[in-house]
């Protein structure tokens, strides 16, 4: 061996190993960050008297969360996240939401909560705040303290839409002016404080009568309370019930001779309506239709009216047929997109850089564009822009019928607190 292939081994004996540890130590070139899965939890009725709203809902959210999964998953600061969606039953009673939850965050390991709609505000948030699970949640019928509940959003907005609701009832309706207000006993315990007032403005401001009527939770037999609203000049009838409630009411008003329009707080189910009450007692039933695509006063980001319009595809190649049921896009669906878009714009999902990030922020939606405000009527951040849209029955089938939107959530609280 020469002398220049002597230094030559000797150099490479030296020089190999010390490449091969640099680059080792290296890291590589445009690898991806590694993906990461968003555990949620959602709480729906898929048992007792709602239930036909949570196990309808469960199939719109699934196909929502998968066509996200499919188009790459969230992007939240230099993370990509896929989303898991991990289902509780609340049963639409506080006490099954509330062991609901405690599944969803300890054995299940669920960072947010979505979706809930339920009457157990006050059994579910001592579950999600101790442990910093944000919940949101919709407004109505709740006793909320800003001090204890500091992981709270509410995101549907439904102790303000129902006067929305009802004006743009009696605007379809302007040759009717005396509107009665049901519901049960429980819901006129819960807002009469407020009825007066209320009552007061909607007659002087708008030209509308209100009369009240309540019934006991488990009426099946409304017979007695429709004679009473007749006795008082209705003309047409608000339910803040459930949909059995809704179906038997029209049904049995049909029988006694009256053809009164009925509104009611949720979306209108025809099929199961029809199979209820009857296709010709169901005419004229209207209820929440928060559509995206059919919304004429509230404009929806292009982002989100593209995905209602992909989720509607793929409901109809998945399940062989049409989307019908939109109270998804109200609920769970429009809860998740103010979850992603607060993630994405936090850059974490650190529960309390979250809320800071929420507070006061403006969000596009499914159904508009959101801020979260509310500080007279609740303290701490609640949604307003919802559009307050609703559908009536004609024929086969629930269509738009027209809009009041909600546009902020303490606008009612100034109005009725105004001498």
């Amino acid at each position: 061996m020469n002398c220049n292939k002597a230094v030559f081994y000797a150099v490479a004996l030296i020089i190999i190993p010390c490449i091969l540890t640099i680059s080792a130590c290296s890291p590589a070139v445009n690898t991806p960050a590694p993906e990461k899965t968003l555990k949620l939890g959602c709480l729906m009725p898929f048992s007792g008297p709602a239930a036909t709203y949570g196990q309808r809902g469960r199939y719109v959210a699934d196909v929502y969360v998968e066509l996200v999964n499919e188009d790459g998953g969230i992007k939240i600061g230099n993370d990509i996240y896929k989303v898991a969606l991990n289902w509780g039953d609340d049963q639409f009673a506080p006490a099954p939401a509330a062991a609901a939850a405690r599944k969803l965050i300890y054995d299940d390991g669920v960072i947010a909560i979505v979706g809930y709609i339920g009457p157990g505000f006050s059994a579910l948030s001592p579950v999600t705040n101790p442990e910093k699970v944000l919940l949101i949640s919709r407004t109505g019928g709740i006793i909320y303290n800003p001090k204890t509940d500091p992981y709270v959003i509410f995101g549907t907005p439904t102790g303000e839409i129902t006067l929305n609701q009802a004006l743009a009832i009696m605007k379809a309706h302007p040759d009717l002016h005396v509107l009665a207000w049901t519901g049960t006993m429980d819901d006129r315990r819960i807002s009469e404080s407020a009825f007066e007032m209320v009552d007061k403005r909607l007659e002087k401001e708008f030209g509308i009568k209100s009369v009240r009527v309540y019934y006991p939770v488990g009426t099946t037999n409304f017979t007695p309370y429709l004679a009473k609203m007749a006795e008082q000049g209705t003309e047409v009838i608000f339910v803040g019930g459930t949909i059995l409630d809704v179906a038997l009411m029209a049904k049995q008003r049909w029988q006694m001779g009256y053809k009164w329009p009925i509104g009611q707080t949720s979306d209108n189910l025809p099929d199961v309506l029809f199979g209820i009450c009857g296709k010709d007692a169901a005419q004229g039933i209207m209820g929440n239709r928060t559509v995206p695509w059919e919304l004429k006063q509230v404009k929806v980001a292009q982002k989100y009216l593209d995905m209602a319009q992909k989720i509607k595809d793929r409901y109809q190649q998945k399940y062989g047929k049409p989307l019908t049921d939109n109270g998804p896009f109200s609920q769970v669906i429009t809860h998740l997109s103010q979850y992603f878009e607060c993630a994405q714009r936090a850059g974490t999902t650190d529960p309390d850089i979250m809320m800071k990030t929420f507070k006061g922020g403006t969000f596009d939606t499914f159904l508009g564009t959101y801020t979260f405000s509310g500080t007279k009527t609740y303290g701490a951040p609640v949604v307003f822009g919802y559009p307050c849209a609703m559908g009536v029955i004609k024929g086969d089938d629930d269509v738009y019928m027209g809009e009041y939107p909600l546009t902020d959530a303490d606008m009612w609280y100034d109005y009725f607190n105004t001498k």
